[in-house]
């Protein structure tokens, strides 16, 4: 016969976890229910619901995968870094990096440039070098010296990658083709955060 607080597979949380971890996933789930409905088009009723979550969305920091992942989508940042080396040669990183597996490491490079171009949006600007002052910026320089060896200064930028319209993709689907996103004209201008060199 089992001791209380057992059960034929081993020990069993107390009632009080139990009820805590139950009480957790519910609050997520409506969470993330409340997010996917107030995602436009939305009313005013789900937008205001989904305000009394904005602290745990913070939190959770899930608030630009709905956006990421819904009609509408806004471009997705892309942070491109131009490593240039005692030795002359140059090298450029994108982040993200399309080529990434498993494909949660590219959900995360998506999380990081979107950060990144959140900070760099709100941070000052240098007014010698319009250079941004962005602490993150200069944290993922910081970095990328780091894994680089040899690495003498880093110039990080920050670019749109746009999404085709609706009409491209019905269009697409109507002739058979794909379309090529990496095309060109899918990218906004490069803008030019800031240069970094590396500490010796």
């Amino acid at each position: 016969m089992a001791e209380h607080g057992e059960g034929s597979d081993g020990p069993r949380w107390p009632g009080w976890a139990r009820l805590g971890v139950s009480a957790l996933v519910i609050w997520h789930g409506l969470a993330v229910l409340v997010a996917v409905l107030a995602a436009p088009p939305s009313s005013e009723l789900q937008r205001s619901v989904a305000d009394l979550f904005r602290a745990y969305y913070r939190v959770a920091d899930q608030g630009y995968s709905y956006r990421y992942y819904t009609a509408g989508a806004p471009p997705t940042p892309i942070v491109t870094a131009l490593l240039e080396f005692e030795d002359g040669r140059s090298e450029e990183l994108r982040i993200p990096d399309r080529s990434l597996r498993p494909r949660l490491r590219f959900q995360r490079h998506l999380a990081l440039a979107y950060h990144l171009f959140e900070e760099v949006r709100r941070a000052p600007r240098d007014p010698a070098t319009g250079d941004s002052r962005s602490r993150w910026a200069a944290s993922y320089a910081r970095h990328l010296c780091r894994e680089n060896p040899g690495c003498r200064r880093v110039v990080l930028f920050l670019q749109d990658h746009l999404n085709p319209t609706p009409d491209e993709l019905m269009e697409a689907a109507e002739q058979g083709r794909t379309i090529d996103v990496e095309d060109r004209r899918y990218y906004g201008d490069r803008q030019r955060i800031g240069v970094y060199l590396c500490d010796d």
